[in-house]
């Protein structure tokens, strides 16, 4: 059963809880709202109570109550109006949906690389090869942070991007999720206070919520954040990281010019601040821009992961620490949260780099990538589109009068999922855009048929635009 406090007299007549049993907190208000929707203790047009009296009444920050009640509104849940307050929406979806993804649905919502052809074969083999090696410790424990062979493996693949990446500055671990949160823990103690772009990877946002951080938003234009925000986002906070993409942001596709990586640099060192650099889509770019990693290796964590360039069933990737003694305090925090990367995977990674298999699966990727891109830039002629021809997702900024989350759900009824801006946003209200993830749709053929559904929704008018029109 989930907690359920009183917030006084004269309240709204919803009493916000948490469900115990959800892996967070905003998850845990969410998941009590839908329940109490599909329950009937909340009915179309109740009222709910405003988000700081929700915060004061579970004990938690409002911006974990902010995430709760925006993807309500994403997922057509609720309905919320400045001035006038959040209600149950009128005709809320049914409750068998609220969890799930109707069935058919083209899911352009995941931002999945295209998946290799022959790849499945590839990997069963290469698993079966390792297996029958004389290799034991790919089924035993290994070092925390990686056995220096793989870690030598690593230093190779990101010496493609990343400057004198020595081995002892390399670090395994079991996803970049898992590296941005040890890396958070290591360095977020001070402040508290992290600088992200104004709209960023919903990652950074959950590890916010999970370690009390404060995400501080810098402005961005189409380049990504603009060194004059990050400069004076230092000078009136402490802050204790700067997180950033800055090749084919997600969602915002924008990419730094080497000058503005060299600013960004230079106001880092200036003020004392630490730099995560996240690069998923780096090894996809026939010729990568320098890494951020290469102009200040010393404040910089470099974060590489394989779901992008390969597969996200690896749940894989390394770590390029500032020094080999900050890579070993990385491990040691890493071994209280996973213990190791796997070893399994972390043989099969090292084959794969040391073969060319890996480089030559990214460069099929970023191909990939690059006709779904043609297909969606000739369909979408028209639309404000934002992409790098070799990343999987492109952002769109909506004309007027489409809201983001009118257009998500229209979509959604035609058998189309996309995000809306409002997930990646870090103030509220965000602008009107979309990110919608071309890779994850199994073939052109059905990407196109997709697409041509978001021509077609984008040509009629909005919802509220058409009944006035009636």
């Amino acid at each position: 059963m989930g907690r359920s406090p009183s917030i006084g007299p004269g309240s709204p007549r919803w009493s916000p809880r948490l469900e115990e049993a959800s892996p967070s907190k905003h998850q845990g208000i969410f998941d009590a709202l839908v329940a109490d929707i599909a329950s009937g203790r909340l009915r179309p047009g109740d009222r709910l109570p405003p988000q700081r009296a929700v915060a004061a009444a579970l004990g938690v920050d409002l911006t974990t109550v902010t995430k709760a009640y925006s993807r309500a509104r994403e997922e057509g849940i609720i309905d919320a109006t400045t001035g006038r307050g959040s209600f149950v929406a009128g005709e809320p979806r049914p409750a068998s949906t609220l969890a799930g993804v109707a069935a058919g649905a083209i899911d352009l919502s995941k931002n999945s690389p295209p998946k290799p052809q022959d790849f499945q074969r590839v990997l069963a083999r290469d698993i079966g090869q390792a297996l029958s090696g004389s290799d034991e410790s790919l089924l035993d424990y290994q070092e925390t942070g990686g056995s220096w062979t793989n870690r030598s493996a690593g230093a190779t693949w990101l010496s493609q991007r990343v400057d004198g990446c020595a081995p002892d500055r390399v670090i395994l671990a079991s996803g970049a999720q898992s590296a941005l949160f040890a890396i958070c823990h290591l360095l977020c103690r001070a402040s508290r206070h992290v600088a992200v772009g104004e709209f960023c990877y919903p990652g950074i946002h959950t590890v916010a919520v999970q370690q009390d951080l404060v995400l501080v938003p810098l402005a961005m234009d189409g380049e990504g954040i603009l060194p004059a925000a990050f400069e004076d986002a230092c000078r009136l906070q402490s802050l204790d990281a700067l997180y950033i993409t800055p090749t084919a942001d997600n969602p915002t596709t924008a990419s730094l010019s080497e000058l503005r990586r060299q600013e960004i640099v230079r106001i880092a060192r200036k003020h004392a601040v630490s730099i995560i650099e996240d690069d998923p889509y780096g090894a996809l770019l026939d010729t990568p821009p320098t890494a951020i990693a290469s102009l200040g290796p010393d404040i910089t964590w470099h974060i590489a992961t394989l779901s992008k360039c390969l597969t996200p069933a690896l749940r894989f990737g390394y770590v390029a620490a500032p020094s080999p003694k900050r890579a070993q305090e990385l491990a040691a925090t890493l071994q209280a949260m996973t213990m190791m990367a796997s070893p399994l995977l972390a043989g099969i990674a090292t084959r794969w780099i040391r073969s060319g298999f890996l480089r030559e699966m990214s460069a099929a990727i970023g191909a990939e990538n690059v006709g779904r891109q043609e297909l969606a830039a000739s369909i979408l002629s028209g639309m404000r589109l934002a992409a790098n021809p070799s990343a999987p997702h492109l952002w769109t900024s909506l004309p007027k009068p489409w809201r983001a989350v009118d257009f998500v759900r229209q979509l959604e009824h035609r058998g189309v999922l996309i995000v809306a801006g409002s997930s990646f946003s870090v103030t509220s209200p965000s602008s009107e855009a979309v990110r919608i993830s071309l890779g994850a749709a199994p073939d052109r053929e059905v990407l196109e048929t997709a697409l041509q559904s978001i021509r077609s929704v984008l040509s009629q008018p909005p919802p509220d635009t058409r009944r006035a029109i009636v």
